[in-house]
């Protein structure tokens, strides 16, 4: 409508002129300033169409998180309800965890048992070392009783009884035998005291840390921060585990980034107009008002995804043909809007309007007198944007029913 209205100069100036010369307004008279109307609406129409296109797809998008039960079970306590506000780390609900208390019971008193049992082999050691240091002291009082013997044997004392000799002798034996037992049971003592109980203590501390852990899990915290939807829980249902039936949704907080971006699918034609840092208008259904007041807000485009969603191929048990693929897709633009501070009106999961505006022609009429004309044609699309926006508020139903 804006077009026809802006190339019916030359028509109207025709009628005008006809008028004013007292002539009659007839179809040969105006037939030339028809052509021309007609043929600068074409132009007009396919220059704005096609160097400043516009989407009715565009988005304001956000993540979620659903919350799930790592141990699944009865739930005992919730501590939160929708529209909480939580921080990463804050307790959600907990599930029944008797069973997970007494493991963790457990494995402390086998600590305890193992730590008691190494005070014990201590002791051991320190009564292994005593006999040892005693067998010793009796060897050493056999071999200078046998070496006494010995000595009166080789002088033909008549002190000297071959019955003592012998006796001196098994004696100094059962004593290297004593030595050898009580060296053995000092070595298996400190065995144990050092190497077996330490490392049956260290494997009991690892079930215990595993056992906190298993308790622990039975606590569902919030790993990001956020606001807490659609709590489907209550105390003494069950918690399930799958992610397809989650206990509650968590929308994190948005970045500053996240916060100003939206995205918006483009025709496929007009992927060799867009480029990144192209400018561009929001207009999002949520954000209508009557005064226009921040309706419109600039932006950019920051990137522009090169693969179309709708060819993608995923590994399946048979050939994909081509024509389940006939619908087609459409190129994604990522915008961002040019003042932060417009963050705040830009409601997560708004439909948007976006128009975006040619003001760089490439190729042989950048510069030229044709490239600022194209530029200067966007405020037609402009002035539309604002209209539909208005229109979409006057009559209710916003963005229902557009299309390219």
């Amino acid at each position: 409508m804006i077009e026809l209205i802006v190339t019916s100069i030359p028509f109207v100036l025709r009628v005008w002129y006809l008028r004013w010369q007292g002539r009659p307004i007839t179809l040969y008279n105006v037939h030339y300033a028809l052509v021309l109307w007609v043929s600068l609406a074409l132009i007009v129409f396919f220059a704005v169409f096609y160097y400043h296109p516009k989407s009715y797809t565009g988005i304001v998008p956000y993540k979620t998180v659903p919350v799930v039960a790592e141990n699944g079970g009865t739930v005992t306590e919730i501590f939160v309800e929708g529209g909480d506000h939580v921080e990463a780390g804050d307790p959600l609900f907990t599930v029944e965890n008797a069973m997970e208390k007494a493991k963790v019971d457990q494995a402390e008193r086998k600590i305890d048992e193992i730590k008691s049992a190494i005070k014990a082999a201590h002791l051991e050691v320190e009564t292994a070392e005593a006999t040892l240091d005693a067998a010793k002291t009796g060897l050493k009082q056999a071999k200078i009783t046998l070496a006494d013997h010995r000595e009166l044997k080789d002088r033909n004392s008549a002190a000297y009884q071959p019955s003592k000799l012998e006796r001196a002798i098994s004696q100094k034996d059962t004593s290297v035998a004593e030595v050898k037992s009580a060296t053995a049971q000092l070595e298996g003592a400190k065995v144990q005291a050092n190497s077996a109980l330490p490392a049956q203590l260290a494997s009991a501390r690892t079930l215990l840390e595993q056992a906190k852990i298993e308790l622990e899990r039975t606590q569902v915290r919030s790993l990001v921060s956020g606001v807490v939807e659609q709590v489907t829980l209550h105390v003494g249902a069950r918690a399930a585990q799958a992610a397809m039936a989650p206990a509650m949704v968590i929308i994190p907080d948005r970045t500053r980034r996240e916060g100003s971006r939206v995205v918006a699918g483009f025709s496929q034609v007009s992927r060799t107009e867009l480029y990144e840092g192209m400018a561009a208008e929001i207009a999002c259904e949520s954000n209508f008002n009557i005064a226009m007041a921040h309706t419109v807000l600039p932006a950019r485009v920051v990137r522009i995804q090169e693969p179309i969603s709708s060819g993608q191929m995923s590994p399946t048990g048979r050939l994909m043909e081509p024509g389940e693929r006939a619908s087609r897709g459409q190129v994604v633009a990522h915008l961002d809007l040019i003042y932060p501070e417009h963050q705040k009106y830009l409601v997560p999961g708004s439909g948007c309007i976006v128009q975006t505006y040619t003001t760089d022609l490439k190729g042989d009429m950048a510069g030229g007198v044709t490239a600022h004309v194209i530029a200067a044609l966007g405020v037609i699309k402009a002035v539309g944007l604002r209209i539909k926006a208005w229109l979409g508020l006057a009559s209710g139903i916003g963005l229902a029913g557009a299309s390219h």
